[in-house]
């Protein structure tokens, strides 16, 4: 991070100075007695001023309690505790002071100082707690309990024993030495935090810690107020009462930032993931032959098909949000409604039953309601024909009692005799079952028993027609070829005169292609299209329960986060055909490395999760048999992928985070299994990591940096600055050019900051074919300027661009729209980004060498640098890295790598530049060393185009 470019960090190292001052004036100044006249006028200030204090700590617990509590009760557990603590004693320091009407006990100088002392001391800690990462576990009535039962205790304390304590104010003579060295100490202690948060934040640039920094540093400056008063009214006194108003405000807002602010930034960013995806699968629906609604928690329509636009909808148009029971016959919604509400509680149900199209024609239809993450989905098929066909099998049976009639209906037929046996069957239920008639009589139904139901199903269905009823269900059997069908299935029992069933008749209707419609809406919406596995929408239904059952159960579980290490070099070197090969082979091996209770997800790309269950309760075993699993894991995946007789190896980058006791905290585990992924990434892939809450504000402000980055080149915020290039007598040779940031809000950013985020998202495209411009404009102007005709600009070309198949059309088209002399420009490339490709790179160089471009190698020495490629290079010049010049006077070995990296400059026939140089003594070094050419902040820093300064060039060596 780049403070000085940071307006945040610069107003609140202005606040902390002028807080510093007016307190370094005001203790100067005598001690003036304030409300003289009306002493009772400054019982009302402090009061009031108390009560805002009392206001503000109480805002700190009811954020902590509410929207922090959500996400991470131990750390919310913290400030629940001690602003508790806080609370009481500053209520008790202003109702106990000198004047104000007795209330339990008399009020008094020393009573209130006692209560003062304890709400400071608990407000250093609270923030001192707050500093080490502390955790409460337990619920926060526990922790708010302990305060008030601590702050009784403080309460007692000073009723019953102030007597037997050390004496901190003398009438007449003002504070005493034990209560001002007390003072000096809270002083220091709240100094130290600032100090402390301060650093976090230029480390970290997390905002709260800012806040947290600044109300500590006030609060600390404040507590001087209040070691060498008289008289109480003094005004030093009340300054010191509103420094601290001024910190519990600051301690507020950083709450605030922690619980409110970064979670609804958060939010946002992942709705629009959430609508594409939603987007997407509202595609893949368009076209299943079954009617698809889906409804938010409301029972508004998200979405429905046209096929159940046709079935059911009385309107097809704006229909969004609006209620499912506006949009449908009223009847129908009465019997859908108890299954929506069951599936908003997380079960499915499913119904038979007519409904009126919205042309008036009563039909006849099966639906199934299932949980949908964000509410329900029902999918409706028509079954009118196959209910119009029972009904004349039925009526048949009754008008006639030749069986025949039965045999030959639209319909599936077997009949059976009291023990299940098979007597008799049409010629569609041979077909479907593909069993001829002599197989089939003389056999049960247990012959195309398919294994799908329990036998509890069974036993409910011979229980049922036992007692002479008819019975009514779905059941899947399996075929003679082994194949699965599904038939709805009506069992009409015949009783005899003993009141005892004697046959029954079995009449069945095919739902195979229904049921194969409903899996396949259902597999659409719950599972991954490549891979097969549970996506994003099923693994959080798994996930609610999954927390649900660790609070019963008190058992641990963990989230998984697993994300392939340059898989988009995959797709992009081999194609997205082999990429979606290694993406099945990862999900293979994954399911192989899971048991029963565990489920694995594919959320997209490359990333997969892995939700572990019932891992045990005690936390340390919890903690080791997870590090066991997912060392496991990263192993295994590591391994090399065959991918078309190509053995291809990709490593995984594995973020953890462990779950117990909330049960609503699903999307948030998935969040931070996410942030504790990109910490493995930043610590060098191939990691495993833990979760910890303070990356959730790391994520959120990358986030919002690369946001802004994207809009930076059309809003004209890019730069470049030049350093100068000189020679021995220190005489400007050509300049570096260098991008700057101008950020509206941040200031200058710092380019090692947002130049890795180009690079991850291919902007640096872009920024650099604007850099390589704008440096061709400046040598086209300066052309013009007889003093810096002759200067060079070397441009840094970055990987991503060299490798850009028209990268030397883009190059000369530059160099002609800007009437840039080319001989002037070099390009500056390092040694990483020789490593691949070499002969394409070598022709690309030699197209632009013949065009007058020079090239500069970069770093030199820092990477893996061959002999035989620097032989082939169609190279200029080396240019010796900072990090040898930087100690060429102290370290003898980058004394001896520099002086080598001269030697063979020389040797080769190649000019070299040392970089960094920064002291006379470096520079008489380099020089005594045979170095000739310079660059560094001894020489100048980087500086816009008109700062340049000017003097008398040479030309550079060819």
């Amino acid at each position: 991070m780049d403070p000085d470019g940071d307006p945040k960090w610069r107003y609140a190292v202005l606040a902390c100075l002028v807080s510093a001052a007016l307190m370094v004036v005001a203790l100067a100044l005598p001690r003036v007695p304030l409300f003289v006249a009306r002493p009772q006028d400054y019982l009302s200030v402090h009061l009031l001023l108390e009560l805002v204090a009392v206001v503000v700590s109480v805002m700190v617990i009811t954020i902590a309690w509410g929207s922090l509590g959500k996400r991470d009760l131990p750390r919310a557990n913290v400030l629940i505790f001690g602003f508790t603590l806080v609370a009481g004693t500053d209520l008790a320091h202003a109702l106990v002071y000198a004047g104000m009407p007795s209330l339990i006990v008399d009020g008094s100088i020393e009573l209130s100082i006692f209560f003062w002392l304890a709400g400071r001391s608990a407000e250093a800690l609270s923030l001192l707690l707050v500093a080490a990462g502390a955790r409460f576990a337990g619920t926060p009535v526990r922790w708010l309990t302990a305060a008030v039962l601590l702050f009784a205790g403080l309460l007692l304390t000073g009723v019953y024993a102030l007597p037997h304590l050390p004496d901190t104010y003398v009438p007449g003579l003002g504070v005493t030495s034990f209560k001002a060295r007390i003072e000096y100490v809270l002083s220091a202690a709240n100094l130290l935090l600032a100090g402390w948060f301060f650093t976090r934040y230029r480390r970290e640039s997390n905002s709260r810690f800012l806040w947290l920094g600044l109300a500590s540093f006030v609060m600390g400056v404040g507590e001087l107020a209040f070691t060498n008063y008289v008289e109480p009214s003094d005004a030093i006194s009340l300054l010191g009462h509103i420094y601290k108003v001024v910190g519990y405000s600051c301690i507020y807002r950083a709450a605030f930032i922690v619980a409110v602010h970064d979670p609804y930034a958060l939010l946002s960013r992942s709705s629009e993931r959430t609508r594409a995806k939603e987007q997407e699968l509202n595609r893949l629906m368009q076209s299943l032959p079954v009617g698809v609604v889906r409804l938010d928690k409301r029972l508004g329509v998200r979405y429905s098909n046209p096929a159940f636009d046709r079935s059911l909808l009385r309107a097809t148009s704006c229909v969004d949000g609006m209620p499912l029971e506006r949009l449908i016959d009223s009847a129908s919604y009465r019997q859908l409604l108890p299954l929506l509400q069951q599936a908003l509680n997380g079960e499915r149900g499913q119904l038979d039953g007519g409904y009126c199209t919205p042309q008036g024609e009563q039909r006849h239809g099966h639906a199934v309601v299932v949980p949908d993450g964000e509410g329900v989905m029902a999918i409706f098929t028509d079954t009118t024909v196959r209910e119009q066909s029972l009904r004349k099998l039925e009526l048949s049976m009754r008008e006639n009692s030749d069986i025949r009639l039965a045999l030959d209906a639209h319909a599936i037929v077997a009949f059976t005799d009291a023990r299940g046996v098979i007597t008799k069957v049409n010629d569609k239920f041979c077909a479907i079952s593909q069993y001829a008639r002599d197989e089939l009589i003389g056999q049960t139904h247990s012959l195309l028993n398919s294994g799908t139901h329990p036998r509890a199903f069974f036993a409910e269905l011979w229980r049922t027609i036992a007692h002479g009823e008819v019975w009514n269900g779905e059941v899947c059997n399996r075929a003679k070829d082994g194949s699965l069908y599904w038939v709805q299935t009506t069992i009409v029992p015949f009783v005899g005169d003993n009141g005892l069933p004697e046959q029954y008749i079995a009449i069945r209707a095919d739902i195979t292609k229904r049921k194969q419609a409903e899996a396949q809406a259902l597999h659409i919406a719950l599972h991954d299209e490549l891979t097969g596995l549970p996506n994003r929408r099923l693994l959080t239904e798994r996930l609610l329960q999954a927390t649900r059952k660790a609070v019963r159960s008190g058992s641990y579980g963990a989230v998984l986060m697993i994300d392939l290490d340059n898989f988009k070099e995959v797709n992009d070197t081999l194609g997205h055909a082999q990429g979606d090969a290694l993406l099945c082979q990862v999900a293979g091996r994954l399911q192989q490395m899971v048991h029963d209770v565990d489920t694995v997800a594919r959320l997209g790309g490359d990333e997969f999760v892995l939700l572990l269950e019932d891992l045990g309760c005690d936390l340390e075993q919890v903690i080791a048999r997870v590090v066991v699993r997912a060392e496991q894991l990263r192993q295994r995946l590591g391994e090399p992928c065959l991918l078309s007789n190509l053995q291809l190896s990709v490593s995984p980058s594995i973020g953890v985070t462990l779950f117990t006791l909330n049960d609503d905290q699903a999307e948030e585990l998935v969040k931070q299994a996410d942030m504790a992924m990109y910490r493995a990434k930043d610590a060098g892939r191939d990691q495993v990591c833990f979760f910890d809450p303070a990356m959730q504000t790391e994520v959120l402000e990358r986030a919002m940096l690369l946001r802004d980055l994207r809009q930076a080149l059309d809003n004209d915020e890019f730069c470049l600055f030049y350093q100068p290039v000189v020679d021995g007598q220190q005489r400007i040779l050509g300049v570096e050019a260098l991008i700057r940031w101008q950020h509206p809000q941040l200031g200058m950013v710092s380019p090692a900051t947002f130049i890795p985020l180009a690079e991850d998202c291919g902007l640096i495209l872009s920024i650099g074919q604007w850099v390589l411009k704008t440096a061709c404009l400046q040598l086209a102007s300066w052309a013009q300027d007889p003093e810096r005709a002759d200067w060079h600009i070397a441009v840094n070309v970055s990987a991503r661009q060299l490798n850009q198949d028209d990268f030397v059309d883009q190059v000369a088209a530059i160099i002609d729209s800007t009437g840039a002399c080319a001989a002037r420009l070099r390009m500056e490339l390092t040694e990483s980004m020789l490593q691949e490709n070499l002969p394409r790179t070598i022709s690309k160089m030699r197209i632009l060498r013949q065009m007058g471009i020079r090239f500069s190698l970069d770093d030199f020495g820092t990477g893996y640098s061959s002999f035989s490629y620097l032989q082939r290079l169609p190279m200029d010049q080396l240019k010796i890295d900072k990090s040898f010049i930087d100690h060429v006077l102290t370290d003898a070995n980058d004394a001896a790598i520099a002086g080598t990296i001269v030697a063979l400059g020389r040797t080769l026939g190649l000019g070299v530049v040392a970089e960094g140089v920064e002291t006379v003594e470096q520079m008489r070094f380099l020089v005594d060393s045979g170095c000739q050419v310079f660059q560094g902040y001894l020489f100048g820093r980087p500086v816009e185009a008109a700062a340049l300064g000017r003097s008398r060039q040479v030309l550079a060596a060819s």
